[in-house]
């Protein structure tokens, strides 16, 4: 009876192990999901991450339920098609007889309705961001920087535009699927948001660019350090489902008042820029012609 009252519970709920991979979920959490219980069973959560919660996030997760307590909070979900979901969710860790916990269940309350408010308020945030990752998107990037300039114009100050393409990403998703590269893409846009300061913007343009706008440049050096520190970054293996992957950025620079005025002048060069970079190699950045590589 046990049983048949957590599987068939409104709620969705999922059991993992000590170190996270799920070995059990009901069949709220695979409609909820959109998995399947055998696409489930064997992974972790992360699955299912949107890339929207930092990773102090998650460490505070997991150093709370790892000393015994429960751990009560919201996040942001993506389905298997992509799209997003919110939940409250409650972690309650798991004890043995002699007390060491070994496992943890996982109960969660679809809140989606309640934090779009609307349908009308989903469309438009769907408008302005990114599907897979949660970032801006192009259009809302666009109006960003449309903003920023109109700002550097008035206080007659710098602005950057980085423009960004993965370096053997179309080797990833042709060789491991689709499933991998989304995964390998919300990693990289968590590593993009971690590397940038709080006044900087992070946008996917779709596939495997991003762009990022600095405003209020000192100097041309905070662009260069910034290139420099994520072509380092993204060098860094990731571990995407039990795999370690190799891959590489290629980064395009574009200045106001240098290289444009408008937001088509500046991607126009950074992009231009962007693909010297690849041209000379890959995972390096490069400033338009006027410029010493």
């Amino acid at each position: 009876m046990l049983a048949n009252a957590l599987s068939c519970a409104a709620n969705a709920i999922f059991l993992t192990d000590r170190t996270g991979h799920i070995v059990w979920a009901n069949e709220a959490f695979c409609r909820l999901s959109g998995y399947s219980l055998q696409e489930v069973l064997g992974y972790t959560p992360a699955m299912v991450n949107s890339g929207m919660q930092s990773d102090s996030f998650y460490a505070d997760l997991w150093r709370t339920i790892l000393t015994g307590n429960a751990w009560r909070g919201r996040m942001v979900e993506r389905r298997k098609n992509g799209a997003l979901y919110s939940v409250e969710e409650t972690i309650t860790p798991l004890r043995d007889e002699q007390g060491v916990i070994t496992h943890f269940i996982a109960i969660q309350l679809d809140m989606t309705l309640q934090k779009e408010g609307s349908e009308h308020e989903r469309e438009h945030y769907l408008a302005y961001h990114d599907v897979l990752t949660g970032l801006p998107n192009r259009t809302m990037f666009v109006n960003l920087e449309q903003q920023a300039l109109s700002y550097a114009k008035r206080e007659q100050l710098a602005l950057a535009l980085l423009f960004l393409d993965l370096d053997r990403f179309k080797e990833v998703n042709d060789v491991f699927g689709h499933i991998v590269g989304d995964r390998l893409l919300l990693a990289v846009a968590e590593r993009l948001m971690a590397a940038i300061r709080k006044s900087d913007t992070v946008a996917r343009f779709g596939g495997d660019e991003f762009a990022i706008l600095i405003p209020n440049l000192a100097d041309t050096g905070v662009a260069v350090n910034l290139a420099r520190k994520l072509t380092a970054i993204i060098a860094q293996p990731f571990r995407i489902t039990e795999r370690e992957l190799h891959i590489g950025v290629s980064i395009g620079i574009a200045i106001y008042p240098d290289d444009g005025d408008t937001p088509e002048e500046l991607m126009k060069k950074a992009d231009e820029a962007m693909y010297r970079a690849k041209k000379n190699g890959g995972n390096t950045f490069r400033f338009p012609d006027r410029h010493t590589p």
